[in-house]
Order: C-alpha cells, then structure tokens, then sequence
C-alpha cells in the first residue's frame, strides 16, 4: 500500500480548542495550553507519526496568541536571530537532522531562552536519549524538558476525528463507508489522516461524495 505522506497545512480556524474533544489529545492540548501561558521556558511534542506530528504542530501554531518564528530543521537555516522573538516553535527535531552544525545552534538558542526568559516548542520524532546527540551539552539541556506524549486512540475516537477532519473540508461520510476503511484499510492515524486528504482531493475532482466506490480508488 503506497501512501504518500502529506504535511497538513491547517486552515487558520483549525486549532487546539476544536481539538479538545478527542480524549486521547486533550493532554497534550492542555500541557501546550498551559506552556503557552505559564513561565516555563521550554516544551517538547514527542509524536512519532509525522501527520500527527504536524497536526498537532500546525494546530498549536493557530491557536498561539504570540506570533511564533518557526526553525524547520530540515531546512538547514540556522539564523541565531530568530531566537529573540518571545515563542520559537522548532520542528523535525529528529536524527535525521542533528549534526554539529544544528546542535551548536540549538545549544546557544537554548541557553540565549533561558537567559532572556523566551519560549521554544520542540516537535521531535522520538525520545531525546535515541536521538544520538553528539554535543553532550545540549542533550543534558534536553532531558530536562519533560517530554508530552499522546495516548493511543480507541478505533471509535480515530473515527471521530477523520469524521471531523472531513466535515471540516464540507463532506461527509456515513456508517457504512466509515466501517469500510476500518475493515480494509490500516488504522494508524498517519494512514487515516492521509486519507482523509486524499478523499477530499478525488471527491472535489470528480464532483461526486464519498461512496464506497470512491474509496477504493484510494486504497
């Protein structure tokens, strides 16, 4: 099954509050919530599936009332100025992307945070210690931000939130269909997510709304 991984650029009136609902995000709403405004310094979103992870990353970018400066990793631009905004939203902090050069630039926008008191939200992959940090520094300043993870959804919570994402581009979807992706197609939520999207690119191609028949073009 080859299915092409999308990074989900939320509409602006998608955000953490519409979230709440689905019990199995409500933790990690309510922790990037609560980071948003109390003094802590620092907050890291450890998602291992990259849909989720940029779900949740784009949601919480909507819902900052703070304009945040956004470092992608996997851009390579280390600008040591962006550090001086007051929230920095830092993505794709996984293996792939450390190296000397990336490590020293989180090295010195940590310690520049916690001397001017400003705010970073990480968004990584994976836990610190299987990152394979080789500045020892800079891992000894990660493992001190407790990181938030998301519980795993009951099969019943992930249609509720593909039936949402749905409603959400103007379609919908009924029992049976519903029943049918869950019989014969895979269940993570990265595989649903991107489903979801798919649905809404052929349903808005051929003009038609999602039947069983539109699915299985998909899957």
């Amino acid at each position: 099954m080859n299915q092409k991984v999308l990074d989900i650029f939320l509409p602006k009136e998608r955000s953490l509050d519409q979230l709440k609902n689905f019990s199995f995000l409500k933790k990690m709403i309510s922790e990037i919530e609560l980071f948003f405004s109390n003094e802590e310094n620092f907050l890291l979103l450890n998602i291992k599936e990259d849909l989720i992870r940029n779900y949740l990353f784009h949601a919480s970018l909507n819902s900052c009332k703070t304009q945040p400066k956004i470092i992608d990793l996997k851009e390579k631009i280390f600008n040591p100025d962006v550090f001086k905004y007051p929230m920095v939203f830092i993505k794709n902090l996984s293996s792939d992307t450390l190296n000397q050069e990336s490590e020293i630039f989180l090295f010195n926008g940590f310690n520049y945070c916690l001397n001017q008191n400003t705010k970073i939200l990480f968004s990584s992959n994976d836990f610190i210690k299987n990152l394979d940090i080789k500045l020892a520094d800079l891992e000894s300043r990660l493992n001190t931000v407790l990181p938030v993870e998301i519980l795993n959804p009951a099969d019943e919570e992930k249609m509720n939130l593909i039936n949402f994402e749905l409603q959400q581009r103007g379609l919908e979807i009924n029992d049976k269909e519903m029943q049918y992706i869950f019989t014969h197609h895979s269940r993570d939520l990265n595989s649903l997510l991107n489903l979801a999207e798919k649905l809404d690119e052929i349903s808005h191609q051929e003009k038609k709304s999602i039947s069983i028949n539109l699915i299985k073009k998909i899957i």
